[in-house]
């Protein structure tokens, strides 16, 4: 299973949410591996695919640019889960 990475940064205006959607994807799916990057740490690495924040990633697969709907990101976790990982990503909904 692919961890969920969600890089963020200071100056960002959607981060808080990102933050709080985290906390719920860990409340709801809390076997899920979910990593927050906090990008102005100085020991945080950005992949090259990653330029703006707040980003959701599985492995390099950029699945949501900006914060996605709790329910679309909640679905795709789950393919993700049963082995289903499909191109779609959470901006499709």
């Amino acid at each position: 299973m692919n961890v969920l990475y969600v890089y963020i940064s200071a100056g960002c205006p959607g981060c808080d949410r990102a933050r709080q959607l985290i906390d719920e994807v860990q409340v709801l799916r809390p076997v899920y591996p979910v990593r927050l990057v906090d990008l102005d740490q100085p020991d945080a690495i950005r992949p090259a695919f990653v330029f703006g924040t707040p980003t959701y990633t599985l492995g390099e697969r950029i699945i949501s640019l900006g914060n996605p709907a709790l329910q679309g990101l909640l679905d795709i976790l789950d393919r993700e889960a049963d082995g289903h990982t499909g191109c779609r990503s959470v901006n499709n909904y």
